[in-house]
């Protein structure tokens, strides 16, 4: 005879606190510099756009994403949307023409706060020094302007058909430009070289000053992994195009970090982009 015995089934969501970390110090003490953003112009490369996440665990967990003038909430506050493929969590986006018009230029953080099954808490998310939109004030920068909606495992967050928008504004260099032309020739009975086919698939080097690993994880690990869409600016002076305004481009080589001195912190970022549309071509 068969033993019966009475079981019950009880699923328990698994929880996860929002960690903060906080570098040590060892000797090479650095205060935090706020990100550069960019706004008031007309274009959409003149106009710089962040974005703030988070996920819960259960429907009556809540989050807040609160923006802060210099210690004290905005005129300007970003509304909270859910992902529309993932449960329980949430993001929200500031894009800073509008703080521009309602606050004005100053010292700006996106501050989250949770109350994850009884945990409460908050954290900044960044420091932004919100700047008025001038080729003065972005000279030396480069521009990373991402939109999201993917599936990204490192995030935990499904983020297909959400559109979430976000960029860095970063010192560096976007340029070294070459057309990677590719050649089919076709040599006729005659001997008489003829042209089949031309194509040119652009690529660009984003290249970083030196930055430590707080700035570095955003290239490697969100804005060059994770992009489903990717635009690339550059406001230096000496490049040779003033074109590369919201260029619409593709990671095409992983990422490579040197350290030009060992004993220093600053590391350099390099990644090699090509042009998202390849529809420069020829053909016989």
């Amino acid at each position: 005879m068969p033993i019966y015995q009475e079981r019950i089934k009880q699923f328990y969501p698994a929880i996860k606190i929002p960690k903060v970390f906080e570098e040590e110090n060892r000797g090479f003490v650095r205060c935090c510099k706020p990100l550069l953003v960019l706004a008031g112009g007309s274009e959409t490369w003149q106009n710089d756009i962040n974005s703030a996440w988070l996920k819960l665990a259960d429907p009556s967990d809540t989050v807040t994403f609160i923006l802060e003038k210099e210690g004290t909430p905005a005129i300007y506050q970003p509304t909270k949307i859910e992902f529309p493929n993932e449960p329980n969590a949430f993001y929200a986006t500031v894009p800073w023409l509008d703080v521009l018009a309602s606050d004005g230029i100053g010292c700006y953080d996106i501050k989250v706060e949770y109350n994850i099954q009884g945990f409460i808490g908050s954290f900044i998310w960044a420091t932004y020094k919100l700047k008025n939109w001038s080729i003065e004030n972005a000279l030396k920068t480069a521009r990373l302007r991402v939109i999201f909606n993917l599936k990204q495992e490192v995030e935990g967050i499904d983020f297909t058909g959400s559109n979430v928008e976000d960029s860095i504004r970063f010192h560096g260099y976007i340029g070294d430009k070459q057309p990677n032309t590719e050649i089919d020739n076709l040599n006729y009975q005659d001997r008489v070289v003829k042209s089949v086919y031309r194509e040119n698939l652009r690529s660009w080097i984003i290249t970083t000053d030196p930055y430590t690993d707080e700035i570095l994880r955003l290239f490697t690990d969100l804005y060059l992994l994770s992009e489903n869409e990717l635009f690339i600016s550059d406001y230096n002076a000496h490049n040779e195009s003033y074109r590369i305004q919201d260029q619409e481009a593709i990671v095409i080589e992983s990422p490579e970090l040197t350290k030009p001195d060992r004993f220093s912190r600053g590391t350099i970022l390099t990644c090699k982009v090509g042009q998202k549309r390849n529809n420069q071509r020829t053909r016989y």
